[in-house]
This record gives structure tokens, sequence and C-alpha cells, in this order.
């Protein structure tokens, strides 16, 4: 581990201190109970099943049953997987929390959001906290640090009472919990890690974050949680993991299901279609999948269909003999025969002219091929990944694409989702690409602006995980040495934010960042204030409007109106329903949902 931040050997001090005695539940304790703020976003709503925090569906759960379940994961996977989901799981809790603490203070500063996570993890009942060293971030020069003292782990207990003494920590779904929560609140991959646990025999759990860059050293334990599976089956121990594992790091729930997906199907010869818009990383994913594969020693043949002229698609795919058209000086064999034993990776697919596509089911069907100008039948071993950025039943349906041929390649289909939808992998792909890019430059990168996580975190991505990468590699070769990432460095291609980035002018007064490539006019926020003041009621009738408005403009579909007025669906049925029950007056009248979403 590197050095500490300055007032690292204050928080040593005190752990020493505190080291010298068990803490009991309660003691040590922070004054003043729970956040206001926090206690207005739980609700219970026994008469309807439902129990909402911060707009998020809740549920009571008993401990005992944790435990059992907790158990025969370690039982039937093993620790290692084991360890690995319950930490995923508690990643994305926190993500969830720290996104949704976020949004409903951004007034706040980043330590208060902070110290608000350990509070909500309390009162989940999952451990007590006990501060040895409080949260510190500095946004912009990407520092973060924290040291605690957990007590009333219930992971240590389930542990014990399942297993005795353990030799390793055991409280893995809250240091998942940190992570994720940690990470959504500052923008930025931190990394928590439990160096002392109950489990181990130790007086008490003791765990230290800091940002993932700054760590030197840990375990690859740590970090698995969020890359893809290290051993593929059938792999030989020890056998260069690169190509498989390059870019592939997330903690969403889609890019973990992609990823599932993959690796069940990588040990067969099964013929597999990856679907997803451009950008996604189809090809990577393709490439490991080969890698994870008994073909992994064996040609991978990448081929863009729609990058062939048509009138050369045949010869390309299936080769060409020598005379077989003017031109043809020689033989030569196509992509397929080069990819015998291995793979051949069709992407756009759909892109492939009407007669390459009878040819190709052929192929498919008869594992033989021709070349052009041939009429010598020659087999070949393939094995089929193909790609498309269109939805290819669309395309079935208005006969672009032959029916016999979709039902062909559809036997396996894997759907990569968009980076918009998987948004918690931001930070991690961010860390990913700067330390890549810093790496082959040279040079010292000292984190991001707080406004340059923002704006990372808001940017709709059209261009998905290329985009994000071209982005950061742009940014740090324009950043100074030494100096943050800010938003000047990354939008300067004619991207357009869907929100204002605010500065201070010279005057002293609000200005959009300049910059930052072409933003989208928003509103000054005083003379939006003005407008609505003019013709203002009261906040509930405002509230009742704007729920009411953005179910008109969604056709009555609750998950849209939620979107877009940037709340949970949760958050958003439970004030739909408040303003149900109330009197028509002061509102539209339009707060009835026209269908469920």
């Amino acid at each position: 581990m590197s050095g500490h931040r300055p007032g690292g050997r204050r928080g040593h001090a005190a752990a020493a201190a505190a080291s010298e005695r068990d803490i009991a539940p309660g003691a040590a304790r922070r004054s003043g109970g729970i956040d206001p703020a926090m206690r207005e976003e739980l609700h219970f709503s026994p008469d309807d099943g439902h129990i909402f925090l911060y707009g998020q569906r809740m549920l009571l759960f008993h401990a005992a049953s944790m435990a059992t379940l907790r158990r025969e994961l370690i039982e039937r996977l093993g620790g290692a997987a084991a360890r690995e989901i319950l930490t995923r799981l508690g990643y994305q809790q926190g993500f969830e929390d720290g996104v949704r603490i976020r949004e409903t203070n951004r007034d706040r500063p980043v330590e208060d959001l902070l110290g608000m996570g350990p509070r909500l993890r309390e009162m989940e009942g999952f451990v007590l906290n006990h501060p040895i060293d409080a949260m510190v971030c500095d946004g912009d020069r990407g520092a973060f640090w924290g040291d605690y003292f957990w007590s009333s782990s219930f992971e240590a207990q389930a542990q014990l009472d399942h297993a005795g003494l353990s030799g390793e920590p055991a409280c893995w779904i809250m240091v998942g919990y940190a992570n994720g929560y940690c990470t959504a609140v500052t923008g930025m991959p931190i990394l928590w890690r439990e160096l002392e646990c109950t489990a181990m025999g130790h007086s008490r759990c003791r765990v230290v974050g800091r940002a993932l860059s700054d760590w030197r050293n840990f375990d690859e334990e740590d970090t698995g949680f969020v890359q893809l599976e290290a051993a593929p089956p059938g792999r030989v121990a020890g056998a260069d993991r690169t190509g498989v594992l390059d870019n592939f790091i997330g903690a969403s729930a889609g890019f973990k299901a992609t990823v599932d997906l993959v690796r069940r199907v990588a040990p067969t010869d099964a013929t597999v279609l990856f679907l997803g818009e451009s950008g996604v990383g189809k090809e990577r994913f393709a490439r490991a999948l080969h890698g994870m594969s008994a073909r992994a020693d064996k040609p991978f043949i990448a081929v863009n269909c729609a990058a062939i002229p048509e009138a050369l698609v045949e010869a390309e795919l299936f080769g060409v003999e020598k005379g077989a058209y003017t031109g043809a000086d020689r033989s030569r064999p196509g992509r397929f025969e080069r990819a015998d034993g291995g793979v051949l990776f069709l992407d756009e697919i759909a892109s492939l002219p009407a007669p390459a596509q009878g040819k190709l089911l052929r192929v498919l069907q008869e594992r033989e091929i021709e070349r052009v100008g041939d009429v010598r039948v020659r087999k070949v071993d393939v094995r089929i990944i193909a790609a498309a950025n269109q939805d290819l039943r669309a395309e079935v349906a208005e006969k672009r694409f032959r029916a016999d041929l979709f039902y062909r390649l559809n036997v396996y289909p894997v759907s990569i989702p968009p980076l918009r939808d998987r948004r918690e992998d931001i930070p991690l792909l961010v860390s990913l690409f700067t330390q890549r890019f810093a790496s082959r430059l040279g040079k010292r990168i000292a984190g991001f602006t707080r406004r340059a996580h923002r704006a990372l975190w808001f940017y709709d991505w059209p261009g998905n995980v290329r985009e994000l990468e071209n982005l950061i590699e742009r940014a740090v070769i324009l950043c100074d040495e030494g100096a943050p990432i800010d938003v000047r460095h990354l939008f300067r291609g004619g991207e357009t934010l869907n929100f204002t980035v605010f500065n201070l002018d010279k005057d002293g007064a609000l200005a959009a960042a300049g910059g930052a490539g072409a933003m989208s006019p928003q509103p000054a926020k005083g003379r939006l204030a003005e407008a609505v003041l003019e013709d203002f009621q009261s906040f509930e009738a405002l509230e009742a409007d704007l729920l009411s408005l953005a179910m008109e403009r969604n056709g009555g579909n609750v998950s849209a109106a939620a979107r877009l007025l940037k709340m949970g669906r949760g958050q958003f049925e439970y004030r739909l329903k408040k303003h149900r029950g109330a009197a028509p007056g002061g509102t539209r009248g339009r707060a009835q949902p026209g269908r469920p979403g």
C-alpha cells in the first residue's frame, strides 16, 4: 500500500488506542441520531406490502435466512465464488444507494454524503460503524481516505456460527457495499479492504478505504467481483489472460449478466450472436469468448461485413481460384479457410448482400465451402460468432435478411447493454482507461475534477465504451502534467451534454463552463424560479403537476415518467399515490396513470 494522506498518523494512533479495548455496540457513536433528511426518505406502506427508502423498494429479511443462504453458497460454490457473488451484491446495493443519496442531496458537501452511507447500513442492521479516520475525499486530486472499526457485524457472526474461526475476512457484503457507495458518491473507483475481522479471532473488524489507483498491493479477490472470470473453464492453469481480460471490468447487473452468458457458452461450439449498439464491445466480447474456449490456441479471424465491397464478399469469405475473374492472378484462401479449427467473427452481419447470405447459410449447414471459380469442395471446422447493431428480426420482417439464416445464427443470442444503462461501470472504466493512457504517454494525472466526474456521469454515451475510451485518451493528451482532468479536456469534439456545468465568471456570477463542446441550453436557475413563482400555489400542487405532466408525455408509462423526472420508479409511484388521494383542487387532475408502466 502506498503512503497515507496527511493526517494518517493520527488515524493509526487512534486505531492503536482503540485496539487496546473491545468496542461494545453503541460505544463511540456519533451524536445526533439519524439524519432527519434520511428519516424522511423511509416510508412504510404495510397495506400495499411496500417499504421504500430513497424511492427504492426495500425488504425486511430474516437474518437467519440470509445466513443460511450464505452458508449454502459457500458449500455449493466454494468460498471464492461465494465471496465474489456476495461482494458484488453489496456493491450493487451500495452503488444504488450512493446514486440516490447524491441526487437527492446535491447541495451538500461530498463528506456529508459519504457519512450518510454508514448510517444507512446501520439502519439496515448490517453493522455498527466507528470511524477512526472519517472519510475524506479530494476529488480534484483523486484522493480518498477512510479508516473504520466495525462491530456487531452480521456477516462475521454468520461465519462464526457456520464454521467457526476463518482464515480470511468474512464481511463480504459490507465491503462490497462500501466500495459501491463511495464509488457512486465520489465518481471515482474506491476500494475498501477488511484488514481485521472478528470471524478471524480479532476483537473487532477494521476496514481501510482508498482510491483504487492508490493501492499498490491487493489480492485479486479484492477486485474479482468487478472482473471477468479469471480462469476460464478448460484453460491451462497459468495461461496468459491478457487478451481475455482486456477492458473487461464492471459491476453492473447488465455487465455481469452478459459475462455469465459468455462464460456458459464459451466451452461449447455453439454459434453465438452478439447484439448491441455500436461501441458496446461486441468484438471484444467475441475475442474473450474465443480466449475462454477450447479453440483458444487456434485462429480468431474477424471480418467486418459492412466494409467489404459487395462484389468481393464471396471471394473474401470463401476464397478464390486463379483465373476466376479478371485480376485473380493467384489462388488464395478465404476467411473460412484461414479460420479453420478456430473462430470466424462476422461483424455487422446484417450488411451481407442476399447472394452471400444464401451461400453462408449453406456453409453453416454443410460445414464445407467452395472457392470462387473452383469446383472442389473443402471441409472446414469453424465456430461462427456473429454480431449485429441492428434488429435482425426487423430486418427479416422487411425482407432484407434471410429468415433461415437468422434462425441458424440465433442459436445463442447475447445482448450487450449500452453504457448509459450500466452507469455504475463508468467510474471503473474511467480509472482503467486513465491508467492505461497515462502509462502509455508517461504522464501523471491527478484524478478528475468534480465537474468532470459529473459530466461523465450525465453524458448519454451514444458511442458507448468505445467513445468513453476515446474521450479519456483525448483528455490525458490535453491535460497538463500532474493536473486533474477537467470538462474542457474531455468534451471538445462537438459532444452535446444534457446538463449545464457552471463556473464563476470574472464578476463572480454563475456562467456555463467553456470549452466543453456543444452544451444544451438550460434556463438559469434564477429565471426558472421566477417563472415558477409567478403562478405558484403550493409545493404539493407543483409536484402533482410535474407528476401528471410526466405521465401525459409518456402515455401513462410509470417507468418512463419516473426516468423523465430523474426519479426511481418506487419513489415516483409513492408520490403519485399520495397525490391521487388528495383533493382535486389545486392540481390539473392528471395524476392518473393511463396504463401500467
